[in-house]
């Protein structure tokens, strides 16, 4: 889709427009109808999730300043393509192009904000907020390419056309308005991030995704990149930095905390914690099942905990120490089923994280003999199933069974299989977020945890306490099956002595200056995770430098807003929140920091209306 001027300008800030856009890229004004885009975008919206539905009604935007990703896509040469073939016939393809990209949209909990001729605009940040929209972004584009590289395909044989698309994303603000009825957005705004998103969409060669910098800063740990170096786009003055996604990293690491700016510090504040799973293991160690919860706010320190719970164990892959095996839930997972028992079973069969898609059936096998000699063949047939791997006629039959029935063959499979690794010593099975479990994968797990417990294996679930999740119920029967026999583990916010330890270690020296270290300490408030993002903030904004072996501070440091990185994990707390909670929580941010709860009630009570 060219973007060129033909002469048209907009009614608002006057730039130049193609003549079939549908808004302004540089300002988002609407620029008129457009009968075949309004129908393809009914329909898309009637296609939409009924979750995701209620969530984006009950967002309630009225003009919010949010940061948002931005998603481009387009089709690639789309004038060519349209003047080779019939009109209704293309129509039909744009449309199920378009029905392809908007699953992937609403698979990662997106919105589709414009349909532009051959183009797709979706947000994810507005009106529902995620922690990780940017990570949900670049998901959503990466699918968009796969399943229109299927259908393009078939579009080869039948119509002999080569049809692509390819994407541009951009993380930045944006000002939005209320949902429609069609969960089409109004924008008061849209500003450069948008632009910038179109721009770079522009750049990308067919079936390619392209990301910014800013955008790239937030998943440098999970996904792999190449490095396009500055790129001159139309509109701006500079060149700008632009990397292609190469696909999910082979091992995810965190993009949290410093360490990719060279500094760590040892765990600070948890010992008491770490002492507790460490005598939970010791009973383990014994012969005897436990199972541990570990429950705390976001950033508070959870999985640092486990990992330094498992270094101090000696835990790994092999065997013959204490065997670990981990599953993670991930944010977008409550709609996919199995995900958590998924990643359970890569673990313990020691499979990659990707490509298990194209794993070779016979790489399964040759693991589960390996385990379990001639007993390989009773579980073989739920694993393939469950990796979505080939099964053969009689495995077939095997699993085409009741779904309870099927889900008990899961939870046996598992067990047999946990049951090998503690001959030869105790073991180790995380859950993590399970706060973002699915229900199936909960169901499983809850199936497990009476067999593991008879096994001298530490069952450690990890999350946040929303009691409202699927997840939770995993802490309920722990507690009713267990009783005191379970340890619960909650982290509270660091203390004011723990905290001023981080900051210490983290900037290697205790010298650095007060005014400094209560900056730090006033805005991150007792979390771990806030002060390193802090700390990492004041270092690469230059607030914070290093001179010779100490630490200085500029005059930039008094005006210290909250870092890029921790507005999504807010804006997502908030939204979540009722109606009413979110006016209070409105109007305090107006009153101060610090004040007594009468005068937000009398504040409250002299206002009307939600914002």
């Amino acid at each position: 889709m060219s973007v060129e001027s033909v002469g048209l300008t907009c009614p608002r800030c006057e730039a130049p427009v193609p003549a079939d856009a549908r808004f302004c890229m540089n300002c988002g004004q609407s620029l008129g109808a457009d009968s075949a885009a309004d129908d393809r975008r009914a329909r898309l919206s009637a296609a939409a999730p009924a979750p995701l539905v209620e969530k984006m009604r009950s967002a309630k935007l009225t003009g919010e300043r949010k940061p948002v990703t931005a998603l481009f896509a387009d089709v690639v040469g789309s004038t060519t393509l349209a003047e080779q073939m019939d009109p209704e016939d293309w129509t039909q393809i744009i449309n199920e192009a378009f029905d392809l990209m908007s699953t992937a949209v609403f698979h990662f909990e997106g919105t589709i904000a414009q349909l532009q001729g051959d183009a797709m605009l979706a947000f994810f940040g507005a009106p529902v907020a995620h922690e990780d929209d940017p990570e949900r972004a670049v998901r959503a584009a990466l699918e968009m390419v796969d399943k229109v590289m299927e259908f393009a395909e078939q579009l080869k044989v039948s119509h002999g056309i080569d049809f692509r698309i390819r994407a541009g994303i951009n993380s930045g603000p944006v000002i939005v308005g209320n949902v429609g009825s069609d969960l089409r957005y109004e924008y008061t705004a849209l500003g450069d991030a948008v632009n910038v998103a179109a721009r770079v969409q522009t750049a990308a060669q067919p079936g390619q995704v392209l990301v910014t910098a800013m955008t790239r800063r937030f998943i440098t740990g999970t996904f792999d990149f190449e490095d396009l170096g500055g790129v001159e786009l139309k509109g701006k003055t500079e060149p700008v930095q632009l990397y292609r996604v190469l696909g999910v990293r082979a091992e995810r690491i965190s993009s949290r905390g410093l360490e990719q700016v060279g500094l760590s510090s040892p765990l600070v504040g948890r010992a008491a914690e770490l002492q507790l799973l460490k005598d939970a293991f010791q009973i383990v160690r014994a012969g005897r099942g436990r199972v541990a919860v570990v429950l705390g706010e976001p950033g508070i320190g959870k999985s640092r905990l486990m990992a330094e719970f498992k270094t101090s164990i000696g835990a790994s892959d092999d065997p013959a120490q204490a065997k670990w095996i981990e599953g993670r839930c991930v944010s977008y997972g409550r709609t996919s089923p199995y995900h958590l028992v998924f990643d359970l079973v890569r673990s313990m069969l020691d499979l990659p994280q990707t490509g298990l898609d194209v794993l070779p059936r016979a790489a399964l096998d040759d693991r589960l003999r390996a385990l379990l000699g001639d007993d390989a063949a009773d579980v073989a047939p739920y694993f393939a199933h469950l990796l979505a791997m080939p099964l053969t006629q009689p495995e077939l039959d095997r699993v085409q069974i009741d779904p309870a029935v099927l889900q008990g063959r899961y939870v046996a499979a598992l067990a047999r299989v946990v049951r090998q690794y503690t001959e030869h010593g105790p073991v180790v099975l995380v859950c993590e977020d399970i706060h973002w479990a699915d229900p199936a994968s909960v169901e499983v797990v809850v199936g497990l945890l009476p067999l593991l417990t008879l096994l001298p294996v530490l069952q450690l679930f990890a999350g946040r306490a929303e009691t409202d999740a699927p997840g939770w119920r995993l802490v309920a029967q722990t507690r009713f099956a267990l009783g005191d026999a379970a340890i619960e583990v909650r982290l509270q916010p660091l203390t004011d002595e723990a905290s001023r330890e981080l900051v210490a270690n983290l900037l290697e020296i205790e010298s650095l200056p007060d005014a400094v270290r209560s900056a730090i300490l006033t805005r991150s408030e007792g979390n771990p995770f806030f002060v390193e993002e802090v700390v990492r903030m004041l270092i690469g904004r230059g607030a914070i430098v290093r001179a010779g072996d100490r630490w200085m501070a500029n005059e930039t440091i008094a005006s210290i807003d909250i870092p890029e990185t921790l507005h999504g994990l807010l804006l997502a707390r908030i939204d979540q929140l009722p109606d009413a909670a979110k006016r209070s929580l409105r109007v305090a941010s107006v009153i101060g920091r610090q004040f007594p709860v009468r005068v937000l009630e009398r504040v409250l009570s002299s206002t009307e209306g939600p914002n």
